[in-house]
Parts: structure tokens; C-alpha cells; sequence
């Protein structure tokens, strides 16, 4: 058997968590000053979105290739084994012409930093909606997979492997805002390679929200309590209504976190630096990424499917998911599910619920997910 644990070390070792030397490093960062917070500055939401919608609009589309090799998978998979060796009975040791898993898509198709200048957070301008909302979380989406992605989404090595292709843009008409914030919807199109024909095997979409920095966000919580708004600071827990069919915990732990941020070339300092998050973002430790929780939540149904025996029959055909709360490095989280509603006999389709409870068995990220009877379509 193919051992792929020195993979992973090299990786690690070659490739350390993304540094940016132009930013601030936490020596420079200066505390708060105890002072009366001033109001935050007011902006007409017309003229913003108007502003915003016409930088999105004016942008080209991103176009992003990836080739589709079995070592960046084997990286993500024994990245979830060792968070949970349940995540590893679903696929084994890949080996060449294995379909990408669900969800696998995350670690390939994200642009390289060196394709543009990071923001000082360390995302990408190009979903950046413009001042004073600077600080960007990911709050959710969708994936739609087409029938032809398992047929057509092939790993491999040396030449083996498929080549494939991503569209990604900003939906004008997405921008929105709303409650003090700005939410921005990014669109995807998925296209495997195979000779010269593009094929669309799967649609996404993301759901960002930025917010105003640190402190003006403190004042307008403030502002809000003065006129005895006590929603302002509540945090409630949100009780789980559902019983799991299945559930995997886990600890996402520093080295999981940064093996996810190199594998998806992802430099948001959230996920990276405790005393940014912290300071700068007002949290307690990093953050889980967003895209990861997609990630866990595939991966826990497509599990349960394989270990009841059903993965040969039934596929996720998609998944929406909304996060609800944070989840911080070292908790401790449970992926459960649970099936909502089945049609035809248990060959037709089913309705999924897929969710993520905290370390306190709070509702952090609530997801939902059709199953339908397993079609491969190839090139």
C-alpha cells in the first residue's frame, strides 16, 4: 500500500503557512485606546451599492486551471484522517482514473497569491466591496453537482490526471446592504478538460459578508445600546432540533488549519494569526475556515453513504449550507446528519439535513443536501 504520510511532511516542510512580510506583524499592532469610542461614519447605501455593483460589473471574470493530481488529494485526506480516521473509509488510497471526492474541489481551483495583491487582512481585492467594510467572513453557499462530474472529474499522475477549469465572478445584482454590513455573492462554473471539449461539471456559489473594522463596529454596538437595542451584544446558543443519523467529531488543531490555508492558498490571517484574530477581528483564537465546514459536511454524509453500504448507488447531487456561528481552533465540533424526507422506495431522491454543532452543542453551520440514484456519465 502506498504510504502518503511523508508526502504530507514534505509539503509541510517545503511550504510553511503563507506569510505576508508587508503586513503588520502583531509587534506593530497597536492596542485600543480606552477612550470613548466615536460613532462609526455614515455612508448612503444607495450610492455604495451603486459604487460596489459598478466595481463588479467592470471586472473580467477569473479564470483559474488546475490538473487534478492524486497527491493534493491525499494531502486534504490525511489532513481529515488524522482530525478522524472515519474520513478515510470513504475513499482509501486514491489511485488513477478515481473520481476527485465531493467537496475536493476547494484545494485546487483557488488563485495563486501571486496573482494578486492581498488586502491587509490577507484576502483577495477581487470580491472586495469597497471602504470602510474591510473586514470579509465567508457566511455560506451552494455546490450543484452536474451528473458528468464523477465520470469526468479523474485523478491521476504523470500525465494521467485531468485537466479542468474554473469561472469565477461576482453577481452584481448579489451585492447587498443590509443591517450595517455588505453581503456579496460569488458565482462559479466548473469545466473538466477532455480533449477539446469543456465540460460543465458543477456550479458554486459563495457568500461573503464584510464588515466595518474593530472598532467602529464597537461603537455602533454601543450606539445601539444606548437607545436599548439589547440585541447588540446577545449571543444566543441555537439548540439543535434534529437527532443525527451520524456523527463525526473532530479537533481542528493549528497544523490541520494551516495545512487547509496552504492547500487552498488561502492567506486570511483569521485562520493563521491567534493575536490578529483577536485584536484585530475581536474573537478568541483563529477561526475555522468557511469552505472547510462545506468540506466536513460533504465528507461526513459521503461517509455515512459508504459505510451503509450505499455509495455504489446514491451520490450527493448538492448542498447548501449557511454558517451560523464561529468555531474556533482546538474545540472540539461534531459533523452530523440526519435524512429529512426519502422518495421512491429508498432508490428515489432524498432530502439530507447536514450540520455542525460547536464544542458546546450549539448550531454553528446548518446544511442541507439532496441524494439522488448514482448516474457516471464520461467524456
Amino acid at each position: 500500500m502506498r504510504s502518503i504520510r511523508p508526502l504530507l511532511t514534505h509539503h509541510l516542510r517545503l511550504r510553511p503557512p503563507p506569510r505576508l512580510p508587508h503586513l503588520l506583524t502583531p509587534h506593530d499592532q497597536k492596542p485600543y485606546s480606552s477612550s470613548p469610542l466615536p460613532p462609526p461614519p455614515l455612508i448612503n447605501p444607495e450610492s455604495y451599492l451603486a459604487s460596489a455593483r459598478q466595481k463588479f460589473v467592470s471586472q473580467p471574470p477569473k479564470i483559474i486551471s488546475a490538473t487534478l493530481t492524486r497527491s493534493k488529494a491525499d494531502q486534504l485526506t490525511l489532513a481529515l484522517e488524522d482530525a478522524n480516521p472515519a474520513f478515510r473509509q470513504s475513499h482509501g488510497e486514491f489511485e488513477d482514473g478515481d473520481p476527485l471526492p465531493q467537496g475536493y474541489h476547494m484545494v485546487y481551483f483557488e488563485p495563486k497569491m501571486s496573482s494578486y495583491q492581498p488586502m491587509a487582512d490577507g484576502t483577495d481585492p477581487y470580491h472586495f466591496p469597497g471602504r470602510p467594510f474591510a473586514r470579509r467572513m465567508w457566511v455560506g453557499g451552494e455546490v450543484n453537482f452536474e451528473r458528468e462530474y464523477m465520470g469526468c472529474m479523474l485523478l491521476g499522475e504523470g500525465g494521467k490526471e485531468t485537466k479542468a477549469e474554473c469561472r469565477e465572478w461576482v453577481e452584481s445584482e448579489g451585492v447587498e446592504v443590509k443591517g450595517g454590513k455588505v453581503f456579496v455573492e460569488v458565482g462559479r462554473e466548473y469545466f473538466a478538460l477532455t480533449g477539446e471539449e469543456k465540460v460543465k461539471v458543477l456550479t458554486e456559489k459563495r457568500r461573503l459578508v464584510f464588515l466595518r473594522p474593530l472598532e467602529e463596529e464597537l461603537a455602533r454596538q454601543v450606539e445601539r445600546l444606548r437607545l436599548g437595542d439589547k440585541k447588540a451584544v446577545e449571543r444566543k446558543k441555537i439548540k439543535v432540533p434534529w437527532r443525527p443519523f451520524f456523527s463525526f467529531s473532530l479537533r481542528p488543531d493549528a497544523q490541520f488549519l494551516s495545512l487547509f490555508s496552504v492547500l487552498t492558498s488561502n492567506a486570511h490571517r483569521i485562520h493563521l494569526d491567534s493575536k490578529y484574530a483577536r485584536v484585530e477581528e475581536g474573537y478568541k483564537d483563529v477561526l475555522v475556515h468557511g469552505p472547510l465546514t462545506l468540506v466536513l459536511m460533504l465528507e461526513g454524509l459521503a461517509s455515512y453513504l459508504h459505510k451503509s453500504g450505499k455509495e455504489k448507488r446514491r451520490w450527493i447531487k448538492s448542498m447548501s449550507y449557511r454558517n451560523l456561528a464561529p468555531l474556533f481552533k482546538g474545540d472540539e465540533v461534531r459533523v452530523c446528519g440526519a435524512l429529512a424526507k426519502s422518495q421512491g422506495g429508498g432508490e428515489g431522491e432524498e432530502e439530507w439535513v447536514v450540520w455542525i454543532e460547536d464544542f458546546e452543542g450549539g448550531l454553528a453551520v446548518k446544511g442541507s443536501a439532496t441524494v439522488v440514484g448514482r448516474q457516471v456519465v464520461g467524456p
